[in-house]
């Protein structure tokens, strides 16, 4: 059996109750969080599950089949951050642990597809969720922008999940970069946008200017950004709060 398990969006303290109890029943318990960034204390969740938890890496998790060989030859808990089928990577997993005949129980978690909504924006005007990677050499793609931009046709909001290890402040600049280079107009100077970092525990939600969010200090990652569509009275007023 493989008991995939979402952590939740800040700490070892966002694990329920059901995946504290299936971790004790596996033999081995395994753990990822380069998806889904979060503060776990690893010895401490160990204490709490009483199992010691091997954290693995992209490679491990998405090549190496470590997780499904284990899951093959007895219980096996793999932990994630956030919620347990939020990433790609882990709907894989999934499915080719079917596909080999292994059980699979998803124990779900809190996530930032749903912690946004401390916003104030109502979750059913989120249009398509955008992904900003890091640019490098030769590779600068422009779907986000123009993702962005067909939300906001729409009057749509768009939830942009930053790269491992990007700050709301370099995606802000990235955001710049591809209004330039594609001579768009969506991100004119007195553009607001919403600013989140590390939801779950110590929230901090900021909405202003791009030209003042870019000068702030958000401080620990993750963080993520929402670029507001055309928005209900009700949302505007709660944003006026941050």
């Amino acid at each position: 059996m493989l008991y995939l398990i979402g952590t939740g969006i800040h700490d070892e303290k966002d694990l329920s109750l059901k995946g504290i109890e299936a971790c004790k029943k596996c033999a081995r318990v395994f753990a990822e969080f380069y998806t889904c960034p979060v503060s776990v204390d690893i010895p401490c969740l160990e204490k709490m599950i009483l199992k010691k938890i091997t954290v693995l890496d992209r490679k491990q998790v998405e090549e190496d089949g470590i997780v499904l060989e284990s899951a093959k030859k007895g219980n096996t808990a793999f932990l994630v951050g956030g919620d347990a089928l939020s990433a790609t990577t882990h709907t894989q997993l999934v499915l080719e642990a079917k596909k080999a005949g292994i059980k699979v129980r998803v124990i779900h978690a809190s996530s930032i597809f749903t912690a946004i909504a401390e916003t104030g924006l109502m979750l059913y005007k989120f249009g398509k969720t955008v992904s900003l990677p890091f640019p490098q050499e030769g590779y600068f793609p422009t779907t986000p922008y123009t993702n962005i931009k067909e939300n906001l046709d729409c009057g749509l909001h768009t939830l942009l999940l930053l790269d491992i290890g990007m700050t709301a402040n370099r995606a802000i600049e990235i955001l710049l970069e591809l209004e330039e280079k594609l001579n768009g107009n969506i991100f004119p100077k007195d553009t607001k946008l919403v600013v989140v970092a590390h939801l779950g525990g110590n929230s901090l939600i900021k909405y202003d200017t791009i030209d003042k969010l870019k000068k702030m200090d958000f401080g620990a990652l993750p963080h993520s950004i929402v670029v507001p569509g055309k928005m209900h009275f009700h949302e505007e007023e709660f944003l006026e709060l941050f």
